[in-house]
């Protein structure tokens, strides 16, 4: 640019110390044309610095980007490391969880439709009513005391199997 700048601040010299701009119409006109193009000279300055500045700021951004992609690989390589650690905690949990669920599932028996024979899981409150439904034929059932009563002593004998 500052090649550019000097040919032009040169031809305007030259024209003045010929004193073309004074001289005739053709001067006057040459004239005009060297101060439009050193006024082109001073807009392309401008335009080459804000470039040049943007180029600076492009890079740092560039720069910041990179750090940034660093550091979030990095986290999801710990969250990664962590959801592993996690997965062996899960495992125990579930385990807790699966005790817990055991305990609510104490009231839970097996009872067989004397219709269609399909045995299915029923809670210990579908009983209170004596009347159950069977979910297959929906054949509804009346269990009596003693049958409620073998169903339990089932369930019980396989939750605490006795020592021999």
């Amino acid at each position: 640019m500052k090649y550019i700048n000097e040919k032009v601040a040169y031809l305007k010299g030259l024209s003045e110390g010929m004193k073309l701009a004074e001289a005739s119409d053709e001067g006057k006109m040459i004239g005009q044309l060297l101060d439009v193009l050193e006024d082109i000279c001073d807009a392309l300055d401008g335009v080459t610095e804000a470039h040049d500045d943007l180029q600076d700021y492009v890079e740092m951004i560039d720069d910041d980007l990179t750090d940034m992609e660093d550091f979030l690989i990095d986290i999801a390589d710990e969250n990664i490391a962590f959801e592993d650690e996690d997965d062996e905690t899960d495992d125990s949990l579930d385990m807790i969880d699966t005790e817990d669920e055991d305990d609510e599932n104490d009231d839970i028996y097996e009872v067989e439709c004397p219709h269609c024979g399909h045995v299915y899981l029923a809670d210990f409150e579908s009983f209170e009513a004596d009347d159950v439904i069977c979910p297959e034929c929906d054949t509804k059932f009346s269990l009596n005391e003693e049958t409620i009563e073998r169903l339990k002593q089932a369930e019980d004998d396989s939750h605490h199997p006795e020592e021999e």
